[in-house]
């Protein structure tokens, strides 16, 4: 089972019905994102199109993950706002599993939307 400890938060407007959406990955634009040049952090509410999303950028959180995921993995954001083990390299790092979890469940990880190590557009 998949639990939230401390995290930070903050609120801005859902521009697509994410009402299927909770614990999976928003953007700044307030949609579902693919990546994570644009990632925000964790949907925590379910909010239609012009409602408040409640997004949870740093700490103790958990998300859907595509793929298995194992204790300590680096994590990355993958399509359909889900978490990937991120096995290629050391960009795009968005936190740390601290369960391990099978593809299509929640994964319990420490994470940081923040900071994320991209490298868009040339600009590392």
């Amino acid at each position: 089972m998949s639990a939230f400890g401390d995290f930070e938060h903050i609120s801005a407007v859902a521009t697509v019905d994410l009402t299927a959406c909770q614990y999976r990955i928003v953007g700044i634009d307030g949609t579902l994102v693919g990546s994570d040049a644009m990632s925000l952090g964790v949907l925590i509410n379910h909010p239609k199109s012009g409602e408040s999303m409640h997004v949870g950028y740093m700490g103790h959180m958990k998300a859907f993950c595509a793929g298995t995921i194992t204790l300590g993995a680096e994590l990355m954001v993958t399509t359909s706002g889900c978490l990937l083990a991120n096995v290629t390299s050391g960009a795009g790092i968005v936190g740390k599993a601290m369960k391990a979890a099978s593809s299509g469940s929640l994964v319990e990880f420490i994470g940081n939307f923040v900071n994320v190590p991209t490298n868009v557009g040339g600009i590392a």
